[in-house]
């Protein structure tokens, strides 16, 4: 799943808009990848809510996981040939319905399957497999020429991982333990939405920060020119590796610290901080060791508050038996930034003070993220 949504948006969306429209690319990409995210807060809500009343053989996730994933495989399969500004928004909208389809029911196996003793260290093995975007990239960079090939890698990626969740894992039963009857009613919304604007707070800094990678390489680290005989898709790939290799160490580890210590608030204020200071130094030095500790800073601070958070939020659903659907809710906290994301930065980029000022504001707002998470009432 988040190679389907992370390969997309980091190179392949961003080179094959760069060749339809080289003049405009951060218009052309604000509008494909805002009009996707859009479809995603429709998508995931309803989706999850269809789960949550979804009965037969194969549980009320399974159908959900596979049917999203073939959906998003053949809109991945459609923008390998889309040449044009108007075909990329049809093809990752309807792979953004597919993707967020998937989202809702796999967040909620989470919150199914699991106990809480033992959410954040699932939530960071979860929370690892972003990593995955990686695998397309290469194959677009090290393997064969082009964006086409990456998206049918990424769809045939999202596609082979979702058959085999089906088949090698039985429907889920088990209903992990309620929250206790004096944790309800309005703490317990209240909680709810601090935990969202937190989310909100965190995926619009972090999606500020990041959306132009691709282009902020290119145009202001000067990679290419420092790099000759490499593209801007060979930067996005190494920063990935790194960031993935560190990603993988943090969340792990924040899982495991949290649950064996029962808390999460403060794990979670940490990785916010943290966070802004990896996307400070990309604000302050512009040059490619600076990216690069900055992208280990940033791999600490998400694995810290993802997997920490992740948790925290399935103890803070207003209901067990709608999991799904206000987890689809909880989702639009990652898929609205996507949306504002591109319409506010492009603007920032070209005309209120570039890069820098994007870097400040995304890193001011990640801050906030973690004094959000601190109102969380009910959770330690």
């Amino acid at each position: 799943m988040w190679a389907g949504h992370y390969a997309p948006l980091s190179v392949l969306l961003p080179v094959r808009l760069q060749e339809a429209a080289p003049d405009h690319k951060e218009i052309t990409f604000a509008l494909v990848s805002g009009a996707g995210a859009v479809v995603a807060m429709v998508a995931g809500p309803v989706a999850g809510a269809w789960s949550d009343r979804t009965s037969g053989r194969f549980g009320r996730r399974h159908p959900w996981t596979l049917g999203g994933a073939a959906l998003a495989a053949v809109a991945l399969a459609l923008l390998a040939g889309q040449q044009t500004v108007a075909g990329m928004l049809v093809g990752w909208c309807l792979a953004q319905a597919g993707l967020n389809t998937m989202q809702a029911s796999l967040t909620a196996e989470l919150a199914d399957r699991v106990p809480v003793r033992q959410r954040a260290t699932v939530a960071g093995w979860m929370g690892i497999t972003a990593g995955s975007a990686l695998l397309p990239v290469f194959v677009m960079t090290r393997v064969v020429s082009g964006t086409g090939p990456g998206f049918v890698v990424t769809g045939a990626v999202v596609l082979l991982c979702a058959v085999a969740f089906f088949v090698l894992t039985r429907r889920s039963t088990a209903e992990p333990e309620e929250a206790p009857p004096a944790y309800a009613g309005r703490l317990r919304r209240a909680d709810f939405l601090w935990a969202c604007v937190s989310r909100a707070l965190f995926f619009t800094g972090w999606s500020l920060a990041t959306v132009y990678v691709f282009y902020y390489l290119v145009d202001q680290v000067r990679y290419e020119e420092r790099f000759p005989g490499k593209t801007g898709a060979d930067g996005v790939l190494e920063v990935s590796t790194v960031f993935t290799a560190v990603l993988i160490v943090a969340a792990l580890l924040s899982g495991v610290v949290s649950d064996r210590t029962g808390g999460r608030k403060r794990l979670a204020a940490g990785g916010s901080v943290v966070v802004a200071a990896g996307i400070m130094m990309w604000a302050l030095w512009p040059s490619w060791p600076a990216v690069l500790a900055g992208t280990a800073l940033l791999a600490v601070g998400q694995g810290a508050f993802l997997s920490v958070d992740q948790a925290l939020v399935t103890q803070v659903l207003p209901s067990a038996a709608h999991r799904a659907r206000d987890l689809g809710i909880v989702n639009i906290s990652y898929t609205g930034p996507q949306t504002l994301a591109p319409f506010v930065a492009g603007p920032i980029v070209t005309t209120l003070g570039g890069y820098e000022t994007l870097f400040v504001v995304a890193a001011i707002l990640t801050l906030l993220a973690g004094l959000a998470v601190r109102r969380v009432r009910g959770v330690a």
